[in-house]
This record gives C-alpha cells, sequence and structure tokens, in this order.
C-alpha cells in the first residue's frame, strides 16, 4: 500500500510540473505576442504621423511665386 502511495504521489508531482511547464510557456508566448504587437502599433503610429504631415505640407505649399514670394515675405515658409 505505501508503495503505491509513493507511486502514486510521484505521477502526481510529474503531472503538476508538467502543467507548470506548459502554463509558463503559454504564458511567454502571450508576451512575446503582446510586445511584437505594441511594437507594430508604434510603428504604425509613425508612419501615420510622417503621411499626415507629408499631406500637409503638400496641401500648404503655395501654388504660384508670388505666393511662394508672399510667405517669405510673412515669415511663414
Amino acid at each position: 500500500m505505501s508503495a503505491d502511495l509513493i507511486i502514486g504521489a510521484a505521477a502526481f508531482i510529474v503531472v503538476a510540473l508538467g502543467v507548470l511547464v506548459w502554463y509558463a510557456n503559454r504564458a511567454g508566448k502571450n508576451a512575446a505576442s503582446v510586445s511584437t504587437s505594441e511594437a507594430a502599433k508604434t510603428s504604425a503610429d509613425a508612419t501615420t504621423l510622417k503621411a499626415q504631415s507629408m499631406a500637409q505640407a503638400q496641401a500648404n505649399k503655395p501654388a504660384t511665386e508670388d505666393a511662394v514670394l508672399q510667405r517669405l515675405g510673412d515669415g511663414t515658409a
């Protein structure tokens, strides 16, 4: 009876350790996925900001030579 109890306890410990390793591995993968997603979001935000700035600069550019000279004179160029 005592041997069966020891074998059962050892089996329980092995299974418990297996579950712990599985859980830690899953948690690590989730953390890596979150880090990757946050890095991708930061990169996308920077790209969007740059595109918006370029579009704004295109919209604000002077259309004629007189407009360029006027902006230079005003100090807004």
